[in-house]
C-alpha cells in the first residue's frame, strides 16, 4: 500500500512543503497513515485528503481530513459545541437544561 496527500481542490499530489506535482509516481509516499497525518500537522496543510493506494486500484482509498478547529479571538482553540460570544450566549446543552423526557 502506498500513502499520499492529494489537494482536493487540484487534485495535486504532495511532494515536499510547498511543492506539488500532478503526477502520483512523482508524489511523496508517506507509507503509513499515521505519517501522513502527522504531516499535515507538522506542515499545515489545508484543502487535503489521505489516499491509500493498492496493486489494484479497485481497492483505493480516500479519506477525507477535515478542516483545522476553529480558532477563538485569542488563537485558541474553541472545543466543538461551543458557542461564539454574542450567539444568543446559550449553548444548546444550557438551552435544554430542565427539558429531560
Amino acid at each position: 500500500m502506498k500513502v499520499f496527500l492529494r489537494n482536493t481542490q487540484t487534485g495535486w499530489y504532495y511532494q515536499e512543503p510547498s511543492k506539488w506535482t500532478p503526477a502520483q509516481e512523482e508524489a511523496l509516499d508517506l507509507a503509513l497513515v499515521a505519517r501522513a497525518v502527522e504531516r499535515i500537522f507538522e506542515t499545515h496543510l489545508e484543502n487535503v485528503e489521505i489516499l491509500l493506494c493498492y496493486d489494484d486500484p479497485r481497492y483505493d482509498l480516500i479519506l477525507p481530513v477535515p478542516p483545522w478547529p476553529s480558532l477563538d479571538s485569542s488563537g485558541r482553540r474553541r472545543p466543538s459545541g461551543e458557542s461564539l460570544a454574542g450567539e444568543k450566549g446559550k449553548s444548546a446543552d444550557q438551552e435544554n437544561k430542565g427539558h429531560r423526557l
